[in-house]
Parts: C-alpha cells; sequence; structure tokens
C-alpha cells in the first residue's frame, strides 16, 4: 500500500463542501465574543466577571449575551469541525486505497507547533496545541461506527463533568490554606495581582513573556489534563459522528435539523440562563460556581453547539451562494490564518507592543471591537481567496503536512 503523505493531495477549493465552510466561518466569528474578553481583561475576568470593572447596565447586558449565547458554543462547533476533518482526510485516503495516519500524524504535530509558537509568542489562551494533543489520541477512532463515536464522546465528558465535581466535594479535605491560594490565583486575584498583570501586558513584547509564558504552561497541562482535553475529546467524537451521518453536509432532512436546534437549545439554553442566575444569586462563590454551577454551561454549551448546527444547516439547505454565504464560506476557508489574524489584532489593540488598551476596554465596548473584527477579518478574507486558493497558513499547514510546495495562486 503505498505512502499516502507523499501520494495523497490536499482538496481543492471546488471541491469543498461549502456547508462545513460556512459553518467553520460561524464557528470562527462567534468565538471573537470570549477571546476579546481574554485578551482585553485580566485573567480572572474571563470566568469570574465580577473580579473586574463594574458589571452594570450595558456592560452587565453585554455580558449575560456573551456568555449565555457565546462562551463555549462557537468553541464546540469548532472543535466538532475538527474531528470531522479527521474523518474526511480519512476516507479520501481509503477511496484512494491509501494510508492516512502517516499524514494525519504529520498534520497534528504540525499544528501543534502552531500551536505552541501562538501560545507562548501571542496568547495563552491557545487552542490549537490541545486540538492537536487530541487529535492524536482521538485518531483511532475515526473509522468506528457513528453509534460508537457517540457512546465514547458521552464517556469522556462525564470524565470531564465527573473531575470538576470530584475537585469540589474535595475542598473540605484540601490542605490548610490550599483553598484560599487556589481562590486567589484563579478565582478572585488582589489589586497588586491584577495590576502586575495590567502592567506586564501594557509593556513591550519581551517582558510581556514572562507573564504569559506561565499562564500557556498551565493552560497547556494542568488545565488541559484536568478541564480541556475531556471535553475536547468528547465534542470532537460527536463531530466525528455527525460527519459520517451527513449533517454538516446538510444532507439530512429538514425534520432532522429541527430536531436539532429543538433538543439543543430547548434543554441547552435553560440549562445556562439557570446557570447564570445561581452564578449571581450565590455571588459568583469560587467552590459552587467554580467546580458546580459551571458544569451547567459545559454540558448547555454543547447541546447549543448542536442547535447552532442545526439553524446553520438549514440556512445552507435553502443556499450557498447567497453574499452572506458566500463571506462566511470565505471566512470558513481561512479559519487557522483568521484565527491567528484575530491574536494578531487583539495583542496590537490590547497590548504594550500596541495601543496598551489591557485593562481600559469596559465590555460594551468590547462588543464594539468585535463588529469591527467581524467586518476587518470577513473583508480580508474575501480579497485574499480572490487571488489565492488558501489563506497564508493554511497553505504553511499543507506543505508541511504533504512536504511538498502547495500552489497558492488561483488557475
Amino acid at each position: 500500500m503505498a505512502n499516502a503523505s507523499y501520494i495523497l493531495t490536499p482538496t481543492e477549493p471546488k471541491n469543498r463542501h461549502a456547508s462545513i465552510d460556512i459553518l467553520r466561518g460561524v464557528a470562527v466569528l462567534g468565538m471573537v465574543f470570549m477571546t476579546i474578553q481574554a485578551f482585553a481583561m485580566p485573567m480572572a475576568a474571563y470566568i469570574n466577571p465580577t473580579v473586574y470593572e463594574n458589571l452594570t447596565n450595558n456592560d452587565l447586558y453585554v455580558w449575560i449575551v456573551s456568555h449565555v449565547f457565546t462562551d463555549g458554543k462557537f468553541e464546540a462547533i469548532f472543535v466538532m469541525l475538527f474531528g470531522a476533518s479527521m474523518v474526511m482526510l480519512s476516507q479520501k485516503a481509503r477511496k484512494e486505497h491509501l494510508r492516512s495516519s502517516d499524514l494525519q500524524n504529520k498534520r497534528l504535530i504540525y499544528l501543534g507547533v502552531f500551536g505552541i509558537l501562538h501560545a507562548y509568542l501571542l496568547w495563552y489562551g491557545d487552542v490549537l496545541l490541545s486540538l492537536a494533543i487530541t487529535g492524536l489520541l482521538m485518531f483511532i477512532f475515526r473509522r468506528k461506527k457513528s453509534s460508537t463515536q457517540i457512546r465514547a464522546a458521552v464517556i469522556f465528558l462525564i470524565i470531564g463533568s465527573a473531575i470538576s465535581l470530584v475537585l469540589g466535594y474535595s475542598v473540605p479535605v484540601w490542605e490548610p490554606g490550599e483553598y484560599e491560594a487556589n481562590r486567589t490565583e484563579i478565582w478572585q486575584p488582589d489589586a497588586t495581582d491584577i495590576s502586575e498583570e495590567i502592567d506586564y501586558y501594557t509593556s513591550p513584547w519581551e517582558r510581556q513573556i514572562l507573564y504569559r509564558a506561565p499562564q500557556a504552561f498551565d493552560n497547556q497541562t494542568s488545565q488541559f489534563v484536568f478541564q480541556r482535553f475531556w471535553k475536547y475529546a468528547g465534542m470532537m467524537l460527536i463531530g466525528m459522528a455527525l460527519y459520517r451521518r451527513k449533517a454538516f453536509k446538510a444532507k439530512q432532512s429538514n425534520r432532522f435539523y429541527l430536531k436539532m436546534v429543538g433538543y439543543g437549545l430547548g434543554l441547552g439554553l435553560p440549562l445556562v440562563a439557570v446557570g447564570t442566575m445561581l452564578n449571581f444569586n450565590f455571588e459568583w462563590d469560587f467552590r459552587l460556581s467554580y467546580f458546580f454551577l459551571s458544569q451547567l454551561n459545559y454540558w448547555g454549551s454543547i447541546l447549543m453547539a448542536l442547535g447552532y448546527i442545526g439553524i446553520v444547516m438549514l440556512f445552507c439547505k435553502s443556499s450557498t451562494r447567497s453574499f452572506l454565504a458566500k463571506r462566511l464560506a470565505e471566512v470558513g476557508r481561512m479559519a487557522l490564518s483568521n484565527y491567528i489574524l484575530i491574536s494578531l489584532i487583539c495583542s496590537f489593540v490590547f497590548y504594550g507592543q500596541g495601543l496598551a488598551l489591557f485593562g481600559d476596554v469596559d465590555r460594551s465596548l468590547q462588543a464594539v471591537f468585535v463588529l469591527g473584527i467581524w467586518v476587518f477579518i470577513t473583508s480580508v478574507s474575501a480579497i485574499w481567496l480572490s487571488y489565492f486558493k488558501y489563506g497564508p497558513f493554511e497553505w504553511l499547514w499543507r506543505t508541511l503536512t504533504y512536504g511538498k510546495l502547495q500552489s497558492m495562486a488561483k488557475d
């Protein structure tokens, strides 16, 4: 059998599934809502909105909308689509009687390298390395039946949820002072800690690394092992199963997608909304909110993501050639490049190598920035793809993966 890493070729733009590109574009744009909060404010404010700035009036409404409707939802879609891409590549290789394992491994290893560079040079909240490591571990499921993938996904998700619950219940037996130290570090930093973070991120780029590196390392080690891996594994497997059932190709019936919308939003939205209300009711208590109530958004975000997928697929069944559909597809075709571009924009706006607005932009103004970023990356994607086949990072990723310089210019 031939080696796929040398014979199998990348999918040409004309052979891509428009519905998948559109959905990926929606995911990229949706994630900006939460990404900008992580760039604009101290890290603890991302999970505990009461820790920094006043959470009143318009700022409160913006936070509620972003948390309830975007936090974790578009990221879930992004991860599901990554799982689908692994099955896509595997199926393409099998049709040509080739092995995809070597190619998949190279693809994921290079994505991991991009993730490490992104995390330490630009933003500690990188997801690329997590996708790469989880993908390497979930690769064995690519040819399993969709029912097996769904069952495995549920198991992984339950383990991730159980870890949080067990940690929460174990607080009374922690070492003296350990709970307070974790609360200060993760949930409620004091004014000195917040001032130090602001000082570092508004300093020159080379000084920021001293602060960003430990954050990135923690994100890629303990947070990955105890939190992100289990959720990413579950979502990746759900993505594999949905692709195998042709759900991402807009080839299922309207009834199928309406069920996704009904069950996804009908169950997920109340979970997230109740969790939000309880957090405020219990005044964002560290133990209760971080370990227990967070699980309502953990599960609710996955359900809502499925509902959003149903909405997008219904939209795609009506047309993939409308102005909006084409713009979304272009953003999706350049998903990796746009992900990096968003980090470059935000780091320039908020960090010391640019405008140094870190800690100075409230949530209402952040929402305005989100709209501006949407317009910018949508325009850049349309212009770029009018001249080139791939985004710059997509081209680099393909070139490294296939071990051959890929054609960039359109025919």
